[in-house]
């Protein structure tokens, strides 16, 4: 069973924090291909996803701020009724990225209840998040963890992430030993 207990996801967070973060490195220096890491989170990221409805937490517009680019801001404009211009001005700060805004309140203006009322316009930061089924996870990873303590889904992934890897670990540790006594005499 998963944990979706928002409350007891951020204490299991602060508890495990320090490991965590060694895990991470850990990823960074292993001997499994990055490529083979994606593999495992896409399918973990499956998994999990299919068991927890982000639609049922909505933490995420609760506690970020979306990154919107100029095609998103287009879209909610027209959802809200308002020239770009407007909805900037209403709705966001610039970052220090050229062209990049985020959206200034917390929780998110659009939320309503656990979902975006203009689901279908969102910004693709919120409809890809939390972006596990992107390539490169060892290079995100600092992300992930700032996340981690506020998505059940970024929590159980990660959880899971730590046993297949040390399972998958074992396993090639016992091949590599086994390869080692039969060329033995």
């Amino acid at each position: 069973m998963f944990e979706t207990n928002l409350a007891r996801i951020k204490e299991l967070a602060e508890q495990k924090e320090r490991e965590n973060w060694d895990f991470r490195t850990h990823l960074k220096g292993c001997d499994i291909e990055p490529e083979e890491i994606d593999a495992i989170v896409h399918q973990l990221y499956a998994q999990v996803s299919s068991k927890i409805d982000c639609g049922a937490c909505g933490n995420c517009c609760r506690e970020l701020s979306a990154a919107l680019e100029a095609s998103d801001i287009e879209r909610m404009a027209e959802a809200e009724h308002l020239t770009s211009a407007e909805f900037e001005r209403k709705y966001l700060n610039k970052t220090d990225e050229p062209g990049r805004f985020l959206i200034r309140q917390k929780p998110c203006p659009f939320l309503d209840g656990t979902v975006c009322r203009h689901y279908k316009s969102r910004p693709e930061s919120c409809s890809e998040f939390p972006f596990l089924h992107k390539p490169d996870f060892t290079t995100r990873t600092i992300m992930l963890l700032w996340n981690l303590p506020l998505c059940p889904i970024i929590y159980n992934v990660y959880e899971l992430l730590k046993q297949e890897v040390a399972e998958l670990e074992m396993l090639r540790r016992g091949a590599k030993e086994a390869n080692l006594d039969r060329r033995q005499p």
